[in-house]
């Protein structure tokens, strides 16, 4: 009977055991499928709605990546405003002014301007997928760099024959006296782009004035040397035979040399200021979601890849291309992006004194 009574427990603790596992094992799988309709839910997930993106990326490019974004998103519209730092900085300064902030995204040339933008507390604090990836970024998570450019000494193949291997080089007018005739004499032989219009160009401006001083500008504007707008303004002037010597964008002469322009350039000895184009979101903007996702965008392989196809140095540290530079092979100049920024006026003041007077 005993025996009985032992077995008859062990049945009833087994059937209760086996009634509990069951419970247990339906409770994991209804778990796992809510992990799992989650996961499905987040991959169907789609934006909708507007981002406005202002930029100072090549207009081609820029709307090339505003529509792989459409594509991935087609109930999203990615706007593009594209011109100068300058420009997008006096855009931006009047919709603040005015309380009516536009702009979604920024992605300027160089960091002084986002800092600026930064400091006046209209930045969203987020910090993107894979930004251990990135080369630069904000120590307080506001942006990142997207892409990075650098000034070089760029000429014209057809015309100069011994190119100047140092920025210095460009103030003096014993080298100016080697060009042929009429440039050994003529104003023009050389073009600079303009910091009132150029985030890249005032990092340049900086970088010289940090080496050798206001004078530098002095002597550039005594040995003939002009301002042009842009850094496509010089690239153009250079090709054409116009400014057979200038100093303008290190991708864009790659890009104009792979196509058989007769353009070339090469990094100065004494060093190049190495910009650091950073991404950011707007704190006003009415899409936050959408907008933090076109950044994890411009950050991602994709962009990255598409810029280095496009020979633009990319901020990615695991993306790479022949058709670029390491960062590391390049001489650089050393620049505080926050002095930079408190600066950015004076900057442009003086130079304006000096070259465009």
């Amino acid at each position: 009977m005993k025996k009985i009574d032992f077995w008859g427990k062990f049945i009833l603790v087994s059937a209760v055991a086996v009634a509990l596992s069951g419970c247990f094992n339906n409770k994991q799988d209804a778990q796992k499928k809510e992990v799992e309709k989650t996961e499905i839910s987040q991959e169907k997930k789609q934006f909708s709605g507007t981002v406005n993106f202002y930029t100072s990326l090549p207009k081609t490019i820029a709307l090339e990546i505003a529509d792989k974004y459409h594509q991935k998103h087609p109930e999203v519209t990615v706007n593009v405003y594209r011109s100068g730092a300058s420009k997008i900085m006096a855009k931006l300064g009047a919709e603040i002014e005015a309380g009516k902030v536009m702009a979604d995204v920024v992605w300027l040339a160089d960091p002084g301007n986002t800092i600026f933008l930064k400091n006046k507390g209209v930045l969203l604090k987020y910090t993107p997928e894979n930004a251990e990836k990135v080369a630069f970024k904000d120590k307080d998570g506001y942006y990142f760099a997207g892409r990075f450019i650098a000034p070089v000494i760029a000429f014209n193949t057809g015309i100069v024959k011994n190119p100047p291997k140092a920025f210095k080089v460009l103030s003096e007018k014993e080298y100016r006296n080697t060009l042929p005739s009429p440039w050994n004499t003529a104003k023009g032989w050389c073009a600079i782009p303009n910091p009132l219009y150029s985030g890249s160009a005032l990092a340049f401006t900086y970088g010289m004035y940090k080496l050798y001083g206001w004078d530098y500008f002095k002597n550039l504007k005594n040995n003939g040397v002009v301002v042009l707008k842009s850094n496509g303004s010089v690239k153009n002037g250079i090709i054409q035979g116009e400014n057979p010597v200038g100093v303008t964008l290190d991708y864009m002469v790659r890009q104009q040399k792979a196509k058989g322009m007769n353009i070339d350039y090469l990094y100065p000895e004494d060093g190049t200021v190495l910009i650091p184009s950073p991404v950011a979101v707007l704190k006003t903007t009415k899409n936050p979601e959408v907008s933090k996702d076109f950044e994890n965008f411009l950050l991602s392989k994709e962009v990255q890849t598409l810029l280095a196809d496009n020979y633009i140095i990319p901020a990615r540290s695991d993306v790479s291309s022949d058709k670029v530079p390491s960062i590391d092979s390049i001489k650089k100049i050393n620049v505080d992006w926050d002095k930079v920024s408190e600066n950015l006026e004076k900057i442009r003041n003086r130079f304006s004194q000096i070259m465009l007077k």
